[in-house]
């Protein structure tokens, strides 16, 4: 091999690695090229970066191309050792997340008959067939314990209440100061007991309820509201949007026919009475899955990881250069928190709107809060446009020395996080003059 096509190849496979980024991104060009930030991130200088090495190889002198071609190609292999390094650290918190259990703690939740892996709604409700909202599953299994994660600890779970959610059934022997919807940071994901966000806002002297389930999203929150919002009468109402994934939530929720008619101001939301073929169905499908050990494969078709390791995702994260999708218009978001507060303000409750930022804006010596902002303004936006008020807790998480201590590992709350964001709760609730005995925690 001449020295001319050496070099020509030691350019050519860091160069077309680089443009894989702009080729990629324009092809999904409203999620990762249609703004500015992401334009320059995804398609400009990793397009200039990739093109530049190329023409080095195919037009600069044999010596010169070879010596760029070898620090490019060097610099590529140390970027994917450093990748795979930090790639091997977290598969276990993903396998945790799968709920991937020990020999001991598989023999453990297959003796105990009333012990059921962790579940979205979505899924069950999909598997069983749902197709009208009245029959809609929209809670968990009463009185079952629920497996949140698994840790080097062991396993990490709950026993919901009476409804199906994590908190303890005496919560509704009075009448509830708050009820908190959400997905898995209101259920408190890995959280032991009475370290969930819910427990902590109890904690500080409001009567909490957690109605919150993994994988849900805006629009599935209000059909929960709907169905329990009238049963239990809160005085507070607040609905914790994830910056991470609720929007995303959102638009596979809005595919759903069945789940749109949550929407309509006369929709029937039903009552868990109406649902429990459902549940009884989603039961058995659970009972099934119960036996199915979480393996390595799992990793690889319901998780992003490897997709994460050929995009470097662990190594720019790190650096702050992790961008999260484009968050298109979905005017149905500013139509929930209409219908929303409509629903609490039918009992005499009040409506809020808890937002949640995501872990990457805190992540790196290049983060910043530009290519995360859009999607924030579209929230905060639809929330003023409705006189809706809102908890915005990336300010005062910015506030803070270090905001990265507020999440745990699986970018979910950490105690300190969920400690945190119930004394803001607290606050909000002080602060509307309800008379309740509240104290807010030492953070």
């Amino acid at each position: 091999m001449t020295k001319r096509h050496l070099g020509l190849l030691l350019c050519t496979v860091p160069g077309l690695y680089l443009l894989l980024s702009p080729i990629y991104a324009l092809l999904n060009y409203q999620l990762f090229a249609a703004e500015t930030p992401h334009f320059v991130r995804y398609v400009l200088i990793p397009g200039l970066l990739g093109a530049a090495v190329i023409a080095t190889g195919l037009l600069a002198k044999p010596r010169f191309s070879a010596l760029v071609g070898v620090c490019a190609s060097s610099v590529l292999l140390g970027l994917f050792l450093f990748e795979a390094m930090h790639t091997v650290s977290v598969v276990s918190v993903r396998l945790e997340m799968l709920g991937q259990l020990s020999k001991a703690q598989a023999d453990t939740l297959m003796r105990n008959k009333n012990m059921v892996p962790g579940f979205t709604l979505r899924s069950l409700n999909r598997l069983s067939g749902t197709d009208e909202l009245p029959e809609a599953l929209l809670s968990g299994f009463p009185s079952t314990q629920v497996v949140l994660c698994t840790s080097k600890g062991g396993v990490v779970s709950y026993r919901a209440d009476r409804y199906g959610f994590n908190n303890p059934d005496d919560v509704y022997n009075r009448r509830l100061d708050l009820m908190l919807l959400g997905d898995s940071f209101v259920e408190g994901f890995c959280l032991p007991p009475g370290e969930d966000l819910a427990s902590s806002v109890r904690a500080g002297g409001a009567t909490t309820a957690s109605i919150g389930i993994r994988g849900n999203g805006p629009l599935v929150e209000l059909a929960m509201l709907g169905r329990f919002g009238k049963v239990l009468r809160p005085r507070h109402v607040m609905i914790v949007f994830v910056e991470g994934n609720d929007w995303e939530n959102l638009e596979r929720e809005l595919a759903v026919p069945w789940l749109r008619e949550a929407l309509s101001p006369d929709a029937n939301y039903g009552l868990q009475s109406t649902a429990q073929e459902t549940m009884r169905e989603a039961r058995s499908i659970v009972a099934e899955r119960k036996n199915t050990p979480v393996t390595s494969i799992d990793l690889l078709t319901r998780t992003s990881l490897l997709r994460n390791f050929v995009a470097l995702q662990q190594t720019l994260a790190r650096l702050g250069l992790v961008y999260p999708k484009i968050a298109g218009n979905k005017p149905e978001f500013r139509k929930i928190l209409h219908r929303a507060k409509e629903l609490a303000n039918s009992w005499g409750g009040t409506f809020t709107l808890v937002y949640v930022p995501r872990m990457d804006r805190f992540i790196g010596p290049l983060a910043s809060d530009q290519p995360f902002d859009p999607l924030r303004r579209r929230v905060l936006d639809a929330a003023a446009a409705e006189a809706i008020p809102v908890i915005d807790l990336h300010e005062v998480m910015r506030a803070q020395a270090d905001p990265i201590l507020l999440y745990a590992p699986d970018a979910h709350f950490s105690r300190a996080g969920a400690k945190f964001a119930a004394n803001e709760i607290l606050r909000s609730i002080a602060a509307k003059g309800t008379g309740l005995p509240i104290t807010a925690q030492k953070k």
